[in-house]
Parts: structure tokens; C-alpha cells; sequence
């Protein structure tokens, strides 16, 4: 997939965690973000951010990038 896909994917996740930033924690906020990401989106869309996170700074929120992160621990754990 290419970088502007990539980016969308960054600007959707970023403004799901602020649509939820209300909801509690930033630890509570990111499980839920990861959830409606496991939910929601495509496998392709999941696998790609989730392989993207270790690279360079995305432009992820903090809340953004600890919901990736709880993410890629739920798609390994379902490959165990």
C-alpha cells in the first residue's frame, strides 16, 4: 500500500482516539480505540499500521499509537 494510504490510515485512527478521548483514561481510550479497530477495519488496513509501527514517527497520537500497539498484541495472539 502507498505512504497517502498509510497517512489516511493515520488520520482516521488519530481522530477515532479524539472522538473518544472523553471516554475515561488514556490506557481505557486506547483499548477502546484498539477494539474498534479489531472491529471495524479491514484486515489489510490492520496489517498495515500494525507493521508500520516500529517505523519512523507516523504523526500517531499518544492515544493513537497505544491503541496500534494493543492492536498488533490482539492480531498475535490470535496467530498462538
Amino acid at each position: 500500500m502507498s505512504d497517502s494510504k498509510l497517512q489516511r490510515l493515520v488520520s482516521q485512527v488519530n481522530q477515532i482516539a479524539l472522538n473518544m478521548s472523553a471516554n475515561g483514561s488514556e490506557e481505557m481510550v486506547a483499548d477502546q480505540v484498539a477494539q474498534h479497530l479489531e472491529k471495524f477495519w479491514a484486515p489489510p488496513m490492520k496489517d498495515l499500521i500494525t507493521r508500520q509501527l516500529a517505523e519512523a514517527d507516523l504523526g500517531l497520537s499518544p492515544i493513537a499509537k497505544a491503541a496500534i500497539q494493543n492492536l498488533k498484541l490482539v492480531q498475535e495472539a490470535k496467530l498462538t
